[in-house]
């Protein structure tokens, strides 16, 4: 039985993510099931930051307190975890930039910086890093150098040579020195097909994509920020438009406006920036325009704790906007169900003409899971365009399943009024 985690620990700034991205991407096609998690603080340097991976040879959905392998990237990092760390585990440290206090069997010098000069610069610390725990967990050099061929080849040939051999720098170092030390943290390849691997983030984007998005705007705001560029890396091949907007009051309405004019539109934003957007959820509901909201929470009033994780904001997705008016509440548990739920919301907005809410939060937003392929026929997007518009157009009609008729600009030759305030059938003022 496999069932191994690691731990990489530092500051914001010195490639954590770049050690893990490489790991669970070779890992993965080795058939083994991945969770990985991060937690890091609300600054762009500095600060204690990690991320943990269990991997294993059955599917796993939540992480162990102790780790059998530390990566620590800087002294600090030592000493918070060394404790999680059991005998027979292994961390894994440069002795030259991080001292350590009473080092014992656990602990694994290796030269990062030295070895990364070497190879030509110290931005190959973090591949080097990643070829010694390949080493250590005795998964073959040859699974990774797909990996980095394909990580890097945009920047040409000569970045990709450079990182294939920062990779087995790391890993003939840890073979030559410390191979004859037997660890029991061994990694064989299983024989199920590799998985699908995505966080939280990209299941969203991914499943707005699979529900027919077509445009998103949004102001960047942890832990929200992953969905919003994930669909803006796509926006190109999928024909999206993707528009940051100077701040969050701008980002709904634009959404509206696009929602309007027949595009299915989305936002994504967290705590405070939800508040902002009050008023125009309120506009949504009043003009019966369909627009999907990702909620990614987080902790506490104001800004809170920027990048950590909660789930406080139920009761006020259920009541947020003055005036009461319909709105859809969805919160998947998991990576893969996220996919399926974004289709959802897109679909049941479209055909209600009313906001439609995803409920995530930091650990799912960025949290990776390994599943079995995904089925694009298990919830496909429905498009609920009707073909013929009656003239005169009575876009508010009183009907007997209570869903107006929605046309789009241009559909037909007549006039088109959405209003913020109460209406008649034809969308025109009325207080009667």
């Amino acid at each position: 039985m496999i069932d191994i985690n690691i731990k990489i620990a530092g500051q914001a700034g010195q490639g954590i993510q770049s050690i893990a991205e490489i790991l669970i991407k070779v890992l993965k096609t080795q058939g083994l099931h991945i969770f990985a998690v991060q937690d890091y603080m609300s600054r762009v340097r500095g600060g204690h930051n990690f991320m943990q991976m269990r991997i294993s040879d059955s599917p796993v959905y939540s992480m162990q307190e102790h780790c059998d392998v530390l990566i620590a990237l800087d002294k600090n990092s030592i000493d918070i975890h060394k404790r999680e760390v059991p005998k027979g585990g292994a961390i894994i440290y440069d002795p030259h930039s991080v001292k350590a206090d009473s080092p014992d069997r656990r602990y694994i010098p290796i030269p990062l910086n030295t070895l990364s000069k070497e190879v030509g610069s110290p931005i190959f610390t973090n591949v080097i890093a990643a070829g010694a725990i390949l080493a250590l967990m005795g998964i073959d050099a040859k699974a990774a150098e797909a990996i980095i061929k394909k990580q890097f080849s945009k920047k040409g040939d000569e970045v990709v040579e450079k990182n294939l051999k920062a990779l087995q720098a790391g890993y003939s170092y840890f073979q030559e020195n410390f191979d004859n030390r037997k660890y029991s943290i061994k990694a064989q390849s299983s024989k199920l097909k590799a998985q699908m691997l995505m966080n939280g983030s990209e299941a969203v984007g991914l499943g707005a994509i699979a529900g027919g998005c077509q445009f998103i705007s949004a102001y960047p705001m942890s832990p929200s920020t992953g969905v919003f560029t994930y669909i803006t890396q796509k926006a190109k091949e999928f024909n999206i438009i993707s528009e940051q907007a100077e701040d969050e009051i701008a980002a709904i309405n634009m959404a509206l406006g696009a929602s309007f004019a027949g595009a299915r539109a989305m936002t994504a934003t967290s705590g405070g920036g939800l508040s902002l957007m009050a008023e125009g959820i309120s506009l949504s509901g009043i003009m019966e325009t369909p627009v999907v909201i990702v909620n990614a929470q987080r902790p506490g009033p104001a800004t809170g704790l920027a990048t950590r994780t909660a789930q406080e904001d139920l009761e006020y997705v259920l009541h947020i906007g003055h005036g009461e008016f319909p709105r859809f509440v969805f919160a998947p548990g998991n990576v893969e169900e996220t996919f399926y739920t974004a289709i959802h919301a897109f679909n049941l907005a479209d055909k209600y003409q009313v906001p439609a809410f995803i409920l995530i939060d930091q650990y799912l937003a960025d949290t990776y899971m390994t599943f079995k392929e995904l089925n694009l026929n298990k919830v496909k997007a429905v498009s609920y365009q009707p073909s013929v518009v009656s003239n005169p157009y009575l876009r508010y009609q009183i009907t007997n399943d209570g869903v107006s008729p929605r046309a789009y600009p241009g559909q037909g030759d007549f006039t088109f009024i959405a209003d913020s305030h109460e209406h008649t059938e034809s969308g025109h003022i009325t207080e009667d």
